[in-house]
């Protein structure tokens, strides 16, 4: 067979050093456009392309030279307090995984508190560079339009959740849409028929309004709109009247919740769970124990986060990307409670049948 074209062959027929053909193909913004497009013509006529072990050994040092030049990544958190969002259930459990992870990949995870000290984003970017930290995973804010503007130009960076004003660096979110459409299927394999979503607008308004984008195509979906249950968007100033009405009203067979109290609050009022209302939460690590719904799985969150990370880290990459990108991670049904068992095959497919739509007999 006839020899692999190397990068010395393309060295040769270009009369560039090696270290310039390597540049050009590896990182083609560090040289003269004209450089770049005469190496490629040279590559494509000799027939190169990348032997994947020598990439794989390539990556490897690589590897190993960011790991000792930026030991420690900052997962950096910007609320009021220090522990405002950090004691959360949900970011604890993100914590363990980012943690697991970056300890596999040779990494020190640390929780940073962006106002340590009432610091200014000019100062605490200072104090990132001075102790050699170059990656930096970015928490939720409590509001998503909130500022918080680094000298990014010196940082890899990963967000949790995607902030209004930061939205093409690499964040990890949860699917929120595909969650809410998990519970539907949950929820009528088990019969239910008149569903109900109740949820904080703040929350709402924070995943984009993609838990009620789904719930009202599945609404749309099974015909369930002629008689519709109206969505109950909340505020956390709301007496537990306002939902009591809501559900005396409407009188929906289950409810998607995702707020605080919703549980309590009907559970004080005397509404038996499941007996007479099934109640499903969009994120039972944070709702009252044993709850049934989604458990997102924050641990593989912050894995992801710290994988995409590193892969930043490896190209040399800093500040905002040229174009956004995402990582989705969906979901998974909890049991729990709250809700009454799944129904038997023969009667999982009549319940999960789209019902026909009601018609007037003048129809």
């Amino acid at each position: 067979m006839p020899a692999r074209p190397i990068l010395k062959d393309i060295a040769k027929k270009t009369r560039l050093s090696l270290s310039a053909v390597s540049l050009a193909l590896r990182k083609p913004d560090a040289l003269p456009p004209a450089t770049v497009a005469r190496v490629r013509r040279a590559a494509d006529a000799l027939g190169y392309t990348p032997d994947p072990a020598l990439s794989a050994l390539a990556a490897y040092r690589s590897r190993q030279r960011v790991r000792q030049s930026f030991s420690v990544i900052a997962l950096v958190s910007d609320w009021p307090k220090r522990n405002d969002w950090f004691h959360r259930p949900s970011a604890q459990k993100l914590w363990e995984g980012a943690s697991a992870r970056a300890t596999a990949l040779g990494y020190s995870l640390q929780h940073l508190w962006a106002r340590e000290d009432n610091a200014s984003p000019h100062r605490f970017s200072q104090i990132l560079v001075n102790r050699g930290i170059r990656g930096v995973i970015l928490a939720p804010f409590e509001h998503p339009e909130a500022r918080f503007d680094l000298a990014w130009e010196n940082f890899a960076v990963v967000t949790i959740e995607r902030p209004a004003h930061y939205t093409t660096f690499h964040h990890v979110v949860p699917s929120y849409y595909a969650d809410m459409l998990r519970v539907w299927q949950e929820l009528r394999v088990r019969g239910y028929q008149r569903i109900g979503l109740s949820i904080d607008g703040h929350l709402a308004h924070r995943v984009a309004h993609q838990w009620e984008a789904a719930h009202n195509f599945e609404q749309a979906r099974i015909g369930a709109n002629l008689d519709a249950v109206p969505t109950l968007i909340g505020r956390s100033v709301d007496p537990p009247s306002r939902v009591l009405e809501w559900v005396q009203r409407h009188r929906p067979d289950a409810i998607i919740s995702r707020s605080d109290h919703g549980y309590q609050t009907l559970r004080a009022a005397g509404v038996r769970i499941p007996a007479e209302i099934g109640y499903v939460s969009l994120n039972v690590i944070d709702d009252a124990p044993g709850v049934s719904g989604i458990l997102q799985p924050r641990d593989v969150m912050g894995a992801a986060a710290v994988d995409a990370l590193n892969a930043l880290l490896l190209v040399g990459h800093r500040g905002p990307g040229a174009s956004s990108l995402g990582t989705h991670v969906d979901g998974v049904w909890h049991e729990g409670r709250t809700v009454r068992p799944a129904a038997s095959d023969g009667a999982r497919a009549v319940s999960m049948r789209t019902p026909e739509r009601i018609t007037s007999p003048s129809q």
